[in-house]
């Protein structure tokens, strides 16, 4: 018997796993495909001829993000069978990496309202595509942060998933409101949309931290409430309580590293107005930095 059948007999749990890993490797070439179909371009010669890197860098969000939701999905308890098993996960990559994408288009629509995000990455916009890779990935944090909740999915479970990722994709939009008035009072009524849309990039690279950090938040949101399919009104509320609890100590704790580790700096001047990316890149890992540790800290506790 050659050596790696002697393998798989050894080891059968090998032969599902490398199945799936199968399934992500195909679903990522339908992930590069298909955002060419969705952008209208061929994504071909986007990334070989127009060396566009806009365009280079989105897909790679979306690639990233495809991944951080498959992690998830490979935690999902396995079916009765490898044949059922490679169906569910094929289904369920599927789902995600649609998913992903019908976000992204509801962020554009209601959190970059003001420009065209298509256009702009098309045109070589790096910094629309940081923030549309970073919008990609946090949704995708969100989403595997959900499937670990749930530890299984169900028919009654896809109602109240659907709503806490809508409430979800609400809380990014609503920081970028947030985001939006600080850099509105810093700037003389300046639009942080606008910025973005002029290529902004030590803007874009700060709010891509901040994106990041609000994912990875709302990602521990059900870890303290276990999913309880009996009373779901009282776990979608807990669900929200947490999130919105674990965003406030985010902005709070923010606010105090950057205070201590940024003391004497003018973040806001050095960022929006003298084009600092050093500076930008510390804030925004400053706050990814406080929402890993609370991650961290969620995990610990839900033990």
């Amino acid at each position: 018997m050659p050596t790696w059948l002697e393998t798989l007999w050894q080891y059968p749990l090998l032969l599902p796993l490398g199945m799936k890993l199968l399934v992500g490797i195909a679903l990522f070439v339908l992930a590069r495909v298909s955002y060419g179909w969705f952008a209208g371009v061929d994504s071909t010669r986007e990334l070989s001829e127009r060396d566009n890197v806009a365009f280079g860098i989105s897909l790679a969000g979306g690639i990233l993000a495809l991944a951080v939701a498959l992690s998830g999905i490979f935690h999902l308890p396995s079916q009765a069978s490898l044949t059922a098993d490679l169906v569910w996960t094929t289904g369920l990559g599927l789902a995600a990496l649609i998913l992903i994408r019908v976000s992204r288009r509801w962020y554009d629509r209601w959190g970059l309202h003001q420009i065209n995000k298509r256009e702009q990455i098309l045109d070589g916009n790096l910094s629309m595509a940081m923030v549309d890779g970073a919008v990609g990935i946090a949704i995708s944090l969100v989403l595997k942060g959900m499937l670990q909740w749930l530890g299984t999915l169900s028919l009654a479970a896809v109602p109240l998933m659907a709503f806490n990722f809508f409430i979800a994709i609400g809380l990014l939009v609503t920081l970028t409101r947030i985001l939006e008035y600080r850099y509105r009072r810093h700037n003389q009524g300046g639009s942080l949309q606008q910025a973005l849309g002029q290529d902004h990039r030590p803007v874009a690279l700060r709010h891509c931290g901040y994106l990041l950090a609000c994912g990875l938040v709302i990602q521990t949101a059900g870890w303290l409430q276990p999913y309880d399919p009996s009373r779901p009104l009282i776990t979608m509320a807990a669900w929200f309580f947490w999130a919105l609890l674990g965003l406030l100590l985010l902005t709070l704790l923010s606010i105090l590293l950057r205070t201590l580790v940024l003391a004497h700096v003018r973040v806001d001047r050095e960022v929006e107005m003298q084009n600092n990316g050093g500076i930008a890149a510390l804030d925004g890992a400053l706050a990814f930095a406080v929402a890993y540790l609370i991650c961290e800290l969620v995990t610990d506790l839900s033990l």
